[in-house]
C-alpha cells in the first residue's frame, strides 16, 4: 500500500525548481508509505511523480517510479494487482523485460501494447498513474469497485493527482474555497460520492474509471477525458439453482482469498464475529497453512460489544488472537480523523474502525476484511424492504397523509414518530433512498445559511446511478444493489477503511470485492440474496461449511459506536459551544437560528439528531483545520 501524488502541464510547473516543495507533498503521504519514498521530474518540468512506500511485496527492490524499457513510461501506484504472476509471465513470454518483483510493474508494461485497454487485465485494488513522455499524456486509474482513491485538481491547463487531498494542496497557488454542492451532498448522505468533493476544482475520480490528460500540440491546451471502463451489469438470465450457485461461490471467494494472502509480510485479519469476516477468517485460516493473526475490538458500551462473537470463531481456527477493550474518546479522535480525511466524513463507525486498525498495525502491515458482503449479497434491511414490501391500504393511506398534515404543532418534519408514515406514501425506491439520506431538504434549509441552500439545478448523483440502472430494466433489488455498490460502498465503506487503516500504515484487503465475486453476485436471483427472512441468503449457506451457526443467524450489530447516548448526555454541551461559536458560523455557512433549534430538540426525548450533530460536529473541525 502507497501514497502517490503527480501531474502534467502545459507550461513547467514553476515551483519545480524549488525540489523541498515536491518533497513536503509526497510526505504528506508518510502514513500511507513509511517505509520508502521516490519522485521523478522531467527535465522540462512540466510533468512530475512522486511515492510513498509501504513494502509488502518485493521488500528490498520495489522503489517507484518504475519505467518501462525504454525508460520513458513512467508508473507510480498505490494497491495490490492479484494476478501479477500470471501477467508477468505472459507479457515475459512476449519480451518485456522486467525490473523489479513488484505486482504493479505489470501495468506500465500492459500499457505499452494498449494504453486505453491495459487495465482491463488487472484483477486487484489500485490507484495507477502512469506517465508516458512520448505521447506527452498523463493516465490514471481507479480499481472496479474503488477499494482505493484517487483526487485530481484541473485547471489552468494543469493537473495534479494524489492518493489524499491533502498532497495536492500544497502544490497549488492558493486554498481552493469549499464547495457548497459538496457541502450539501455531505449534509445529505455523511460523506461527498464521486465525482465532487468539499473543495471546488477537486475532483475525485470514479470506481472503474480511466482519466488521460494529454498536452495538444496545435491547440496548445492540455486536454482531459474521463471515461468508464468497466460496470455491474445485472440483465440476462439469473443463476437460480442453488446447487450450483454455492460451487461457484465457494470457488470464486476461495480463489480470491488465496490470492489475497499473498505477501513478503505476515497477513492478518480483522474479526469483528459478524458473517463477512468470519468467513473470510475461516477460509484465510484453511488456506494459508499457518495460524494467523486475528484482531477484534470492543466496546464497553451494552449492545456494541461483539468480542464474544469473534472469540467463538477464532477459538474454531486457532487463530492467533488479540482482542482490547478501548475507550473512544470522540472530540480528540475527531480531530484526528479530519487530519486523515482531508474532507468531512459523518460515518461515526471509523472511530470504531480507526481503533482496531491501530491494534493490528502493533503486530502486522496487512489486514484482510469482510467489507462489501453486505452489498453484494444484500445483508440490510432495507434491501428486503425493496424486495419484499408490505402492502399498504387505502386506509393506511389516507391516515398517514392526515397524521403528517396535522403534526406540525406537535413534532418537527424530522421527528422519528413521523417517519413510519412517511414511509407508508413512499414507494419502495424511495423508502431505499430515505434509509441513506442524513439530512433532508427541509433540515438543510434550516441548517445553512441563503449562500449554501439546495439549488434545483444541484447534481443528484444517488439518482443518476439509479437512472442509469432502471433504463437498463433491472428489478428494484438489484437497482438497490447497483447504487449502493457504486455511491455507498466507495464514498462511505472504503473510504472510511482506507484512510482509518492508513492512518496507522496498515493496509486492508478485501476478498469479498474481488470484481469477479461482485459480478457473480450480480447473476443471483432474488430468493438467493433473501429468503424467507434470511438476508444474505446464499453466502450464509456458504459460511455454514465453515462458520459455526450460531454466528450466521444472530441479530445484525454492525460495527457501531453509541451516538445516541453520547448526544443525549456530555457531548452535546461540548458540541453546542463549539458550534454556536464556529468557524462555520463566523464564514455564514451555518445559520445560528437553525443550529439553536437543533440542539434544542436534541434535549426533547422523542427526537434524535446524534447522527446529524456527529457530522455537524466533523464538518466544524474540519472547517477550522483547513480554513482557520
Amino acid at each position: 500500500m502507497c501514497g502517490i501524488v503527480g501531474g502534467i502541464a502545459v507550461k513547467p510547473f514553476d515551483w519545480l525548481d524549488d525540489p523541498d516543495r515536491l518533497d513536503a507533498a509526497i510526505d504528506t503521504l508518510k502514513r500511507r508509505g513509511p517505509d520508502d519514498r521516490g519522485k521523478l521530474v522531467t527535465q522540462d518540468h512540466r510533468a512530475f511523480l512522486g511515492h510513498r512506500r509501504l513494502s509488502i511485496i518485493d521488500l528490498a527492490g520495489g522503489r517507484q517510479p518504475i519505467s518501462d524499457e525504454s525508460g520513458r513510461r513512467h508508473l507510480c501506484y498505490n494497491g495490490e494487482i492479484y494476478n501479477h504472476r500470471a501477467l508477468r509471465s505472459a507479457l515475459e513470454q512476449r519480451g518485456h523485460v522486467m525490473r523489479t518483483r513488484v505486482d504493479g510493474e505489470v501495468a506500465v508494461h500492459l500499457y505499452e501494447e494498449d494504453a486505453r485497454a491495459f487495465v482491463d487485465d488487472l484483477d486487484g485494488m489500485f490507484a495507477i498513474a502512469i506517465l508516458d513522455e512520448p505521447e506527452q499524456t498523463l493516465t490514471l486509474a481507479r480499481d472496479r469497485n474503488g477499494i482505493k482513491p484517487l483526487y485530481y485538481y484541473a485547471g489552468d491547463d494543469r493537473l495534479i493527482f494524489a492518493s489524499e487531498i491533502k498532497a495536492i494542496l500544497p502544490l497549488l497557488p492558493a486554498r481552493p474555497e469549499m464547495s457548497s454542492l459538496g457541502l450539501r451532498e455531505y449534509l445529505r448522505w455523511k460523506y461527498i460520492p464521486a465525482p465532487l468533493t468539499i473543495f471546488k476544482d477537486i475532483h475525485k475520480l470514479p470506481p472503474a474509471h480511466l482519466l488521460c490528460a494529454k498536452r495538444d500540440g496545435k491547440t496548445g491546451r492540455l486536454v482531459i477525458n474521463v471515461s468508464s471502463y468497466w460496470q455491474l451489469n445485472y440483465s440476462g438470465r439469473k443463476l437460480s439453482n442453488e446447487r450450483e450457485a454455492l460451487k461457484r461461490l465457494d470457488e470464486e471467494l476461495r480463489a480470491s482469498v488465496k490470492s489475497h494472502l499473498e505477501a513478503d509480510v505476515e497477513v492478518g485479519a480483522l474479526l469483528s464475529g459478524g458473517v463477512d469476516s468470519s468467513l473470510v477468517v475461516a477460509l484465510a485460516s484453511e488456506m494459508s497453512g499457518r495460524r494467523i493473526k486475528t484482531f477484534s475490538v470492543g466496546f464497553e458500551d451494552v449492545g456494541f460489544d461483539q468480542l464474544p462473537f469473534a472469540r467463538v470463531l477464532a477459538e474454531r481456527y486457532g487463530t492467533e488472537h488479540r482482542e482490547e477493550h478501548v475507550a473512544l474518546d470522540p472530540m480528540n479522535t475527531v480531530a484526528e480523523l479530519v487530519r486523515q480525511f482531508d474532507e468531512p466524513f459523518a460515518d461515526s463507525s471509523a472511530l470504531a474502525c480507526y481503533r482496531v486498525c491501530q491494534v493490528a498495525a502493533e503486530h502486522v502491515k496487512v489486514v484482510l476484511t469482510g467489507d462489501g458482503g453486505d452489498e453484494s449479497f444484500a445483508g440490510y434491511r432495507r434491501y428486503e424492504e425493496v424486495l419484499n414490501p408490505v402492502p399498504v391500504t387505502p386506509w393506511q393511506r389516507i391516515t398517514s397523509r392526515a397524521i403528517l398534515a396535522s403534526s406540525g404543532a406537535l413534532f418537527s418534519p424530522e421527528a422519528k414518530y413521523l417517519k413510519r408514515f412517511e414511509a407508508v406514501l413512499d414507494s419502495p425506491l424511495r423508502r431505499h433512498e430515505q434509509h441513506l439520506v442524513l439530512c433532508s431538504p427541509w433540515l438543510m434549509n434550516k441548517l445553512l445559511t441563503e449562500a449554501h441552500r439546495p439549488a434545483v439545478s444541484d447534481l443528484d448523483v444517488f439518482a443518476e446511478h439509479r437512472q442509469l440502472a432502471l433504463r437498463n430494466g433491472w428489478s428494484p433489488i438489484d437497482v438497490a444493489q447497483f447504487v449502493d455498490l457504486s455511491m455507498y460502498l466507495p464514498g462511505d465503506i472504503l473510504t472510511k477503511v482506507d484512510r482509518t487503516s492508513m492512518a496507522c500504515s496498515l493496509e486492508c484487503r478485501v476478498p469479498l470485492l474481488d470484481h469477479r465475486i461482485t459480478e457473480f453476485s450480480a447473476t443471483l436471483s432474488p430468493e438467493l440474496k433473501i429468503r424467507r427472512g434470511v438476508r444474505k441468503y446464499l453466502l450464509k449457506r456458504l459460511a455454514e461449511r465453515y462458520v459455526p451457526r450460531e454466528l450466521l443467524y444472530r441479530k445484525k450489530m454492525g460495527f457501531r459506536v453509541p451516538i445516541r447516548r453520547w448526544f443525549k448526555r456530555d457531548l452535546l454541551d461540548q458540541t453546542t459551544d463549539l458550534l454556536l461559536d464556529g468557524d462555520l458560523v463566523a464564514r455564514n455557512v451555518l445559520d445560528p437560528n437553525g443550529l439553536r433549534w437543533m440542539l434544542k430538540n436534541q434535549r426533547r426525548p422523542w427526537i434524535d439528531f446524534g447522527s446529524q450533530l456527529w457530522a455537524l460536529l466533523f464538518l466544524e473541525t474540519w472547517s477550522r483545520t483547513y480554513f482557520s
